[in-house]
């Protein structure tokens, strides 16, 4: 069962959405909410047409219930509550209702045997290191490894750091396989989360008067400001070019485009000898030579750092990709369809897989079915 503590947040969350007062980040997480499983879904939607109990919230400030209200996954629970604070009353009713549902669930799957079903499979990130070295990191060990010229490099957990000794221009490469993803904090203090499936090369000391850093796949980053050195990214054939700032480039080989979505400050995106300038909350699409800027769901689009799948009218291509590099599977699946669905809707990264295809499926755009490693899907 779930803790107080989620449920008061969750409750939370749903008081929000009444008042439209919710952040973006918060929008995609109460979807999330919603999206694992079919009894949320259904209980977020019975709380959200309660449109008496919504009219008193925002007109009047207070909640008096005078009635009995509120099915849930057949429990009827009848509740009468003193006039209280308008937030007050509704997280204590929302809290009640939510507790119910979960109670519900908590006892039907200790009635339900447990079945085995197909896990994720996880590879582990490899560091290469100047002198050509791999070093498979390993999440349960806190270890302490040295490059050349006496930088340091400290691996704890799924995070790495690099300590700035000065040195030689030397280069390291972090390979992130397909269903995992890590942290790097460059030796600047620039912070770097890359996504599955992806690597950055970078080098050990920055010299000279640039920091230049190389991404194969997708990686969202924190530059630490510095004026004297300019920073940027060559991912395939764009550069993006930045002082101080937060940003998110999705570059993997299978996608139709190069996606640079900006959070904050200001980038600049070189492809084909051209110069574009982007703004936050847009994003810069690169190809052939060419960069269009559109604006775009920047939260959905940085979904991944938080451990989150976040569709928003993403077609059926665009969903199993990131299915295929987080879970390490193939998808086989019908195109050139005038039919083929789009998706929109905030589901977590669960552990089985199984569990999203679930999910999916009772979207009604499309039937996803695994069998072995591999996602048959029909429409």
């Amino acid at each position: 069962m779930e803790s107080y503590n989620h449920l008061y947040h969750t409750s939370r969350l749903i008081v929000k959405y009444w008042d439209n007062t919710l952040s973006e980040e918060e929008r995609v997480e109460l979807e999330a909410w919603a999206a694992a499983s079919e009894g949320n879904r259904l209980l977020f939607e019975e709380l959200s047409k309660e449109e008496v109990l919504k009219e008193e919230m925002r007109e009047m400030g207070k909640y008096h219930p005078q009635r009995a209200w509120d099915r849930i996954e057949g429990e009827v629970m009848v509740k009468r509550m003193v006039p209280w604070g308008r937030v007050a009353a509704a997280m204590a009713l929302i809290i009640l209702a939510i507790g119910a549902k979960w109670w519900y669930t908590s006892r039907m799957e200790q009635l339900t045997p447990v079945i085995a079903k197909t896990q994720q499979t996880k590879g582990k990130p490899v560091l290469i290191m100047g002198n050509g070295e791999e070093v498979v990191l390993n999440e349960a060990k806190d270890t302490l490894l040295t490059e050349q010229g006496g930088a340091e490099i400290r691996q704890q957990g799924n995070k790495l750091a690099y300590k700035d000794a000065g040195g030689p221009l030397v280069y390291n490469t972090l390979q992130i396989p397909r269903g995992t993803d890590y942290s790097l904090t460059l030796s600047d203090g620039t912070q770097v989360w890359l996504n599955a499936e992806s690597s950055l090369r970078f080098p050990v000391h920055f010299t000279e008067g640039s920091r230049k850093v190389y991404l194969t796949g997708e990686a969202y980053f924190a530059v630490a400001a510095n004026a004297a050195k300019p920073f940027s990214v060559t991912a395939g054939q764009i550069e993006v070019a930045v002082l101080g700032t937060e940003f998110n480039i999705m570059a993997y080989d299978n996608e139709p485009a190069i996606q640079t979505a900006l959070v904050s400050g200001s980038v600049k995106i070189k492809t084909g000898g051209k110069e574009t300038l982007l703004q936050p909350g847009w994003v810069g699409i690169s190809r052939n030579g060419n960069t269009t800027t559109q604006q775009m769901d920047i939260a959905a689009l940085t979904g991944w750092k938080r451990g989150m799948f976040v569709f928003r009218n993403d077609d059926m291509s665009t969903v199993l990709h990131q299915l295929e590099r987080w879970y390490d599977v193939t998808a086989v699946y019908p195109t050139g369809k005038a039919g083929n669905p789009h998706f929109t809707g905030a589901i977590k990264r669960y552990d089985n897989i199984e569990q999203v295809l679930e999910m999916l499926n009772q979207t009604g755009g499309a039937s996803f079915k695994l069998s072995g490693r591999q996602i048959n899907v029909a429409f």
